[in-house]
């Protein structure tokens, strides 16, 4: 009983590492599907993009500047009235990274909580400004997956965010081959723990 509670809790310690990994920089995607906004229409992102197996909920195509780059066509998460409205990503597949050049008033900034179902993997906060004239990178990494990621700006004194070159993609980093040696030390070990549970039957 206290060798299988044991292994159940390196289990579930190797689950809860391998759901972290926090953000990820700009250089760090592979090969990600990038959405620049430039094509969308006039009024809600919504499901312009699903082609794509992605979807917005609470971002609006407005024009703003995210980065240096010149102001271009953005998806804006802001409804008059309403500061504390989240805005969200839902994705058809499952992802384990999304980045986008981020622009917030100043006073507030990023919070990205992402979901796998319903289950919170993780959140990330990046300190982000730019007043719409500049902005910031933000990006997340959760090798459990995600399939939701939810913006939200705090503290909310304006709660504008305006996202733009967003990219995503599932990238499974490749599990690690044992070597030979430590493969004989494994089976060894599991020979020997056998071993001594058949004793204790006994």
């Amino acid at each position: 009983m206290i060798v299988k509670m044991t292994a159940g809790a390196c289990m579930a310690l190797m689950l809860a590492g391998a759901a972290q990994a926090g953000v990820i920089g700009a250089g760090g995607f592979t090969a990600p599907t990038v959405i620049d906004f430039e094509d969308a229409v006039a009024g809600p992102i919504a499901s312009q993009y699903a082609a794509l197996g992605v979807s917005f909920v609470n971002f609006n195509l407005d024009i703003y500047a995210t980065s240096p780059a010149p102001a271009s066509r953005v998806a804006l998460k802001y409804v008059d009235g309403s500061p504390n409205i989240n805005g969200s990503i839902l994705f058809s597949s499952v992802m384990t990274r999304l980045g986008a050049d981020v622009s917030t008033n100043p006073e507030d900034d990023t919070f990205i909580d992402a979901y796998l179902g319903n289950t919170l993997v993780g959140s990330a906060f990046f300190d982000t400004g730019g007043d719409g004239e500049d902005g910031s990178f933000v990006g997340i990494e959760f090798l459990s997956g995600f399939d939701r990621v939810v913006f939200r700006t705090l503290p909310v004194v304006n709660g504008a965010l305006a996202l733009d070159n967003l990219r995503f993609e599932n990238v499974v980093p490749p599990s690690p081959v044992p070597e030979p040696d430590s493969l004989a030390l494994t089976l060894a070990g599991s020979a020997v723990l056998g071993l001594a549970l058949a004793r204790r039957r006994s």
